[in-house]
């Protein structure tokens, strides 16, 4: 498989699995975000800030704090709608939805809306 090959089947089980039920992915968030780490590579800026940013998620969900855990979502939702730029139509569908979702799951966990 390619990189983007890659990169894109990991976002549809992504897409799929935040949808359905997000908490059931916190078992095994961490192998989760390893996966999406290797996957982006790295020597593209805006994909290194969203390595950086599942880090730091990682770090957050190992505290177990819901608001540190919502802002580092919604982050990672700014960080996506920013990759718009270089995604082509159906990869730019599929990143405004996980966006949108990144951004419900992290008003769902306490983050107030701006």
């Amino acid at each position: 498989m390619t990189h983007a090959h890659n990169a894109d089947h990991l976002l549809d089980i992504t897409l799929r699995e935040l949808t359905t039920d997000p908490v059931h992915l916190q078992p095994m968030a961490s192998s989760f975000i390893d996966q999406w780490v290797r996957a982006l590579g790295s020597g593209h800026l805006v994909l290194d800030d969203i390595s950086d940013e599942l880090e730091q998620l990682k770090a957050a969900l190992a505290s177990g704090k819901s608001l540190l855990i919502a802002e580092s979502l919604h982050s990672l939702a700014k960080l996506t709608r920013k990759s718009l730029d270089q995604a082509d139509e159906e990869m730019g569908g599929k990143l405004k939805e996980l966006a949108a979702t990144l951004d419900t799951i992290s008003t769902g966990l306490g983050r107030k809306s701006k």
